[in-house]
């Protein structure tokens, strides 16, 4: 199947396009308290970053098959005389500056959760572990704060 510049770089601008609403929808998730769709999301999220790879796979190997590089310089001799092409290239790129960017702020987002975390996770092992006790809770879950010994009000 030959390469058609016009429809292989549109497909792969709207592509973007979609992942740009995946990372929008991350980040509208990431700032929730209930976390729970990251999981699928990120799924998605995975299928769609391969599907990317995909797209500019087959763009560079077209710009190889016309002996340009593949920089910027490479893919504008590519698209010379093709107005169409061109303009879905300029579209993928503020497409990809914007996506890069929002998969920025969301690493941040992600940072600064796991830091939430992380001081919560300390703020209730701190007494037990200055108290001599190895934690409230099991790697199950379950507290294990008397197991293996006397319950309160017990003899």
């Amino acid at each position: 199947m030959a390469f058609d510049p016009a429809t292989r770089i549109a497909a792969e601008r709207d592509a973007t396009q979609d992942f740009i609403h995946l990372l929008q929808r991350e980040q509208g998730i990431l700032q929730e308290k209930d976390v729970s769709e990251l999981l699928a999301l990120s799924r998605e999220k995975g299928s769609q970053a391969q599907r990317l790879v995909e797209l500019a796979s087959e763009r560079n190997r077209w710009i190889e098959s016309l002996g340009c590089s593949h920089d910027h310089a490479g893919m504008e001799r590519a698209l010379q005389g093709c107005p169409e092409a061109a303009q879905a290239w300029s579209q993928l790129l503020q497409l990809a500056q914007a996506a890069s960017e929002l998969n920025k702020i969301n690493g941040i987002l992600v940072n600064q959760r796991l830091r939430y975390n992380t001081q919560a996770l300390a703020a209730l092992q701190g007494p037990v572990q200055s108290a001599g006790l190895s934690g409230l809770y099991g790697s199950d879950g379950q507290p294990r704060l008397f197991k293996g010994g006397r319950r309160l009000g017990e003899v």
